[in-house]
């Protein structure tokens, strides 16, 4: 038996939904047609939304020529500044966030520079002051925020904590979603950050037309985010996509193995130096031929070592995440890699994919974040819309 609690819930959500599809402000008469809803009905559920922030009344367009007599016809839309979802980008050397209304517009983005060596309850404190410096930029209450997500390195268990990680201090032992919605008062969930990179790069990227794609963030530390039937993939343990992890039968990592490494069978760059090397980078954009074949060398063993994945997951699309190649002409070398890489994969699959450059770069982990948070409130926007900030 449905109660009228829970009837009126739903025309709520269908309203808001319907004022949320229209191209244009609409009129109650149309909110009524598209919803089935009677007439008094839909003035009762766009009281409660107005009273919610949800929808307000449209500015009322000037009047020409002859004008009607007695008052407008109320116009209603949506009001995406009425709540806020916050992203985060956790690194070893930086902490990002970024603000966006219900429409997924970024309002605000902070960085801040850390050191490597922080402890994870210091590192968990520098989250909280970016958020909150990313909230006065943007002069949005704490109120106003009904959802974020953290991308972090490592193994995430449960979107709730990280359950493995290599390279930041202690950051395991801190229950990031804890400390981060105890001062937000809001739900918050904690992912990997190759996957949260991922979802932004199929939401606002170049893997928008694509159901099938691997993200690989190449950079200090090699990891995957995989998209499968148009979603994340986290596997049972939420380690999909560590690839970094993986082990050569000689005993390699596959993260030298693919990156470069200084063995005698293996000739390469130090993986430790091949994104900062500015002689490397600017000597392949004007072409010299010792550069270049450095930076080919690259994306062979980046192929090489993804080959077992891409034969196991098919993807249509691996989207090379290249933004931690900190030097100019940054476009230019990342074409030598991604190209070297796409050859390699042709000759090693019979069905290989397409490869592309990132189109997010630096801002790849803070989308999918924003995206992450922004599913959490849709869900509450299409099933019980007034109780977002309840």
């Amino acid at each position: 038996m449905v109660g009228v609690a829970d009837l009126r819930t739903a025309n709520a959500a269908a309203v808001l939904g319907a004022i949320r599809a229209a191209t244009h402000p609409v009129r109650f008469a149309n909110l009524a047609a598209s919803t089935k809803l009677s007439r008094p009905t839909v003035e009762v559920i766009v009281d409660d939304l107005v009273r919610s922030g949800l929808i307000g009344d449209a500015p009322t367009a000037p009047s020409r020529g002859v004008q009607s007599p007695g008052r407008p016809a109320r116009r209603l839309q949506f009001r995406p500044e009425a709540a806020y979802v916050v992203g985060v980008d956790v690194r070893a050397y930086s902490v990002n966030a970024c603000l966006a209304d219900l429409d997924g517009r970024v309002v605000a983005v902070r960085h801040r520079t850390v050191r490597r060596d922080l402890t994870g309850r210091a590192r968990a404190k520098a989250v909280t002051e970016v958020v909150d410096d990313a909230m006065r930029q943007a002069g949005v209450d704490r109120s106003k925020i009904c959802a974020a997500a953290v991308g972090t390195p490592g193994w995430v268990e449960d979107n709730a904590r990280v359950r493995y990680v290599d390279n930041l201090k202690d950051w395991a032992e801190v229950d990031i979603a804890g400390v981060l919605g105890g001062v937000l008062d809001c739900p918050v969930a904690v992912e990997n950050d190759a996957r949260l990179a991922a979802l932004g790069e199929q939401w606002r990227g170049v893997g928008s037309t694509t159901r099938e794609m691997i993200f690989i963030l190449l950079g200090e530390r090699l990891g995957a985010g995989i998209i499968t039937g148009g979603r994340p993939l986290r596997g049972h343990h939420g380690a999909a996509g560590e690839i970094g992890f993986m082990i050569f039968p000689d005993g390699s990592p596959l993260a030298a193995r693919a990156i470069g490494s200084n063995g005698a069978q293996r000739p390469g760059l130090n993986p430790s130096s091949i994104y900062s090397d500015s002689e490397v980078v600017r000597g392949a954009a004007y072409g010299d031929p010792g550069a270049i074949g450095a930076l080919e060398t690259v994306g062979h063993r980046l192929a090489e070592a993804m080959a077992p994945v891409l034969l196991t997951l098919d993807p249509a699309l691996v989207v090379l995440g290249t933004s931690l190649f900190a030097v100019p002409d940054l476009g230019i070398a990342c074409d030598h890699v991604l190209k070297a890489a796409e050859r390699k994969s042709a000759d090693l699959l019979v069905d290989p994919p397409e490869w592309r450059l990132s189109a997010l770069g630096e801002d790849a982990i803070l989308t999918g974040a924003i995206r992450f948070a922004l599913a959490a409130v849709e869900r509450i926007l299409v099933t019980r819309p007034t109780s977002l900030f309840r």
